[in-house]
């Protein structure tokens, strides 16, 4: 079983469309080659999670913005539990100013609209990397694949603990805290919509991490508050 484990988890899947560079380069490290469906690249992450990523020079990103682009981000958040877009290349010289073809019709991109649909689907899910060649590229591949195979937290004192979970909690709880408000609670949709009573009948949470956690998770409802009292 930990044998099947080991093999899936190095598993790291490169489209037969990718650049010739590219797929030898990646080959060497271990890549596999296939016809994917679904973005340019994948593999799980330690806990068995699909990463997906897409890649684009910024030039075919330019162009592609609009229906066709947004098909391809839209079927890697269908297939992938993580997505990724990959964008490679200079800035520098790239022109928005030119037409995207979309369902109606011919439409003018600015920079504005770039980032702003960009946005959208980094709302729906979509991460970001930026590259700045076919080598930089190569490298960060294989860094992403190196960082999702561990459990990794976003501060020091929560290294300890390989539950993600945790990880959606507010900073100052994301130890030996927010395991046991999980543990108590029972699942961590359960800990977002608890009452700050709830919270405080946990042995070792106070009043000011009971009030941490409420409002990490009542973000929305404290800012609709604050605009109509204002």
């Amino acid at each position: 079983m930990e044998e099947q484990k080991q093999e899936l988890l190095n598993r790291r899947i490169m489209d037969a469309n990718e650049p010739g560079v590219i797929r030898y380069e990646l080959h060497k490290l271990g890549w596999q080659q296939e016809r994917l469906y679904a973005g340019d690249y994948w593999f799980f992450t330690h806990d068995f999670k699909k990463v997906g990523i897409e890649r684009k020079t910024v030039e075919d990103l330019l162009s592609s913005i609009g229906d066709r682009l947004s098909r391809q981000l839209e079927n890697c958040l269908e297939h992938y539990a993580i997505c990724v877009l990959l964008i490679e290349g200079s800035w520098q010289k790239a022109n928005p100013s030119q037409h995207m073809i979309t369902n109606r019709g011919i439409a003018y991109q600015s920079w504005d609209m770039v980032w702003n649909y960009l946005q959208r689907f980094m709302d729906k899910g979509i991460r970001l990397q930026l590259t700045v060649n076919e080598g930089h590229t190569i490298h960060r591949l294989n860094e992403l694949y190196a960082l999702y195979q561990k459990s990794y937290s976003l501060s020091s004192m929560s290294r300890e603990f390989t539950d993600d979970r945790i990880l959606a909690l507010p900073s100052g709880c994301r130890g030996k805290t927010g395991m046991k408000v999980i543990e108590m609670l029972g699942s961590l949709k359960l800990v977002a919509n608890a009452e700050v009573e709830q919270l405080l009948e946990i042995e070792g949470i106070g009043e000011k991490k009971a009030q941490s956690i409420y409002n990490h998770f009542n973000k929305e409802s404290n800012n609709d508050y604050n605009r109509q009292n204002t």
